[in-house]
């Protein structure tokens, strides 16, 4: 699963029909939440199938944020239980899959990160208070730009910000 996960997050369309790219603010008031899309960076919005669920950003390095929200459909009890199943399948050897609590904006969450030969998968996952829907993060990258870009997750996990859902 792990490699495939890495082979779905790159194949996700960037430059499909209808997706669009935002600067500044993102807000999505289905989901209840919103991110502050880094000074200088790009968010590709609307491209992919079905409701809107989140914004895909570029990175210098080449790499990407992925932030989405969606439903608790696996029922997990705790942001780390997510984070576990997200990266379970050990097809790749990683030193780094140690979970960890975290914060994404207000939130408690919990974090964790997959090496995959020069591969990098870092999943942040947070709860709404009441269990619904849930928040991802998913930065992935290189090896060589890992601290550059994991300093650029952190910035927009700061930043994410609960509102009204609509």
């Amino acid at each position: 699963m792990t490699g495939v996960l890495l082979v779905q997050l790159t194949s996700i369309g960037v430059g499909r029909a209808g997706g669009k790219w935002i600067e500044g603010t993102y807000r999505n008031t289905a989901l209840g939440y919103s991110i502050k899309i880094p000074r200088g960076l790009r968010a590709m919005v609307g491209d992919q199938a079905g409701p809107e669920r989140g914004v895909r950003i570029i990175l210098p390095s080449g790499g990407s944020v992925v932030v989405f929200g969606e439903p608790n459909t696996m029922e997990w009890k705790r942001p780390e239980d997510g984070v576990r199943a997200e990266l379970g399948d050990t097809t790749c050897a990683s030193s780094q899959q140690e979970v960890k609590l975290t914060r994404v904006g207000k939130l408690n969450g919990a974090q964790a990160s997959l090496v995959c030969g020069d591969r990098v998968l870092r999943v942040l996952l947070a709860f709404r208070s009441g269990g619904e829907p849930i928040y991802w993060l998913h930065l992935e990258t290189v090896r060589a730009h890992e601290l550059e870009d994991d300093a650029i997750l952190k910035s927009i996990a700061t930043s994410f910000t609960l509102i009204r859902r609509e």
